[in-house]
């Protein structure tokens, strides 16, 4: 059995894993002692990323490793899986968790290239990583957790195609779990609401000053403390989903907002 405490002689795979949610979720796994395959772009944030959970993990660090390169390429998918497997020769649980998002700045400046990429890592990627991961978690009774977004339901002003992704992810969790039920397969999501994150680096200009106007502007919409959903928050989430005390919880898209939903539109 696996609480949402001990992931001992688990073995995951996170995507995004270079900064932001899916950095701090494996350190959480780190913590709780799990094997870890971190992807992502940056070699540079990655090896950040690992460093800390080798720290984390009290200096375990054969017990992580990476994959640098686009979440989108065929070859990067296969090759995570394939890290996981010959690596720790199994695979326990996916989070799905890399993406992007652009400026839409209504459907009039929507490009097609945008679109395209929006699709192709928020949708594409998703559902081709767990193809490719789905005979591993079968042998293992394993688990995937789709990282979504409340903006599924919630409408923002001047974009479409961020949340039509979005909406998708969740509906895919949803067919997903159905599918692979048979298996012994759970398939859920998490869906936050505003958090920091590098994934708003398409809008131009410094990061760290974009997220912290996000923060100034969306901490007083959230009722629950009146600040924003924190990235350790939403790994917590993550962490339980992917835990035996949520054995019989699947096809779930759990909002973790602070009931930011409940005051409508971005």
């Amino acid at each position: 059995m696996t609480t949402s405490g001990d992931f001992t002689n688990k073995v995951v795979i996170i995507t995004g894993a270079s900064s932001g949610l899916g950095q701090a979720t494996a350190i959480l796994f780190a913590k709780k002692g799990a094997s870890v395959v971190l992807c992502g772009r940056d070699e540079d944030r990655l090896k950040s990323s690992i460093a800390q959970c080798v720290e984390a993990s009290g200096g375990h660090a054969s017990r992580f490793t990476s994959v640098i390169g686009d979440i989108t390429k065929p070859e990067v998918r296969q090759a995570t899986v394939d890290k996981a497997v010959e690596t720790f020769q199994k695979l326990d649980i996916l989070v799905a968790n890399a993406g992007v998002v652009y400026p839409e700045n209504g459907i009039e400046n929507t490009t097609e290239a945008m679109f395209d990429a929006m699709f192709d890592t928020n949708v594409k990627a998703v559902f081709f990583l767990i193809k490719t991961a789905v005979p591993y978690l079968e042998k293992s009774g394993g688990n995937i957790i789709n990282v979504s977004s409340n903006s599924s339901t919630v409408l923002i002003r001047g974009r479409s195609v961020y949340p039509m992704t979005k909406a998708t992810v969740d509906h895919m969790t949803r067919c997903l779990a159905l599918d692979l039920a048979p298996k012994g397969i759970r398939v859920n999501a998490v869906n936050p609401s505003y958090f920091p994150t590098r994934m708003r680096r398409h809008y131009g200009g410094n990061v760290e000053e974009i997220a912290q106007r996000g923060l100034e502007m969306e901490s007083p919409k959230h009722p629950l403390y009146g600040k924003c959903v924190t990235a350790e928050a939403i790994a917590d989430t993550i962490a339980f989903l992917a835990s035996d005390a949520a054995k019989f919880v699947t096809g779930q898209c759990n909002i973790v907002d602070g009931a930011r939903q409940f005051l409508g539109c971005y």
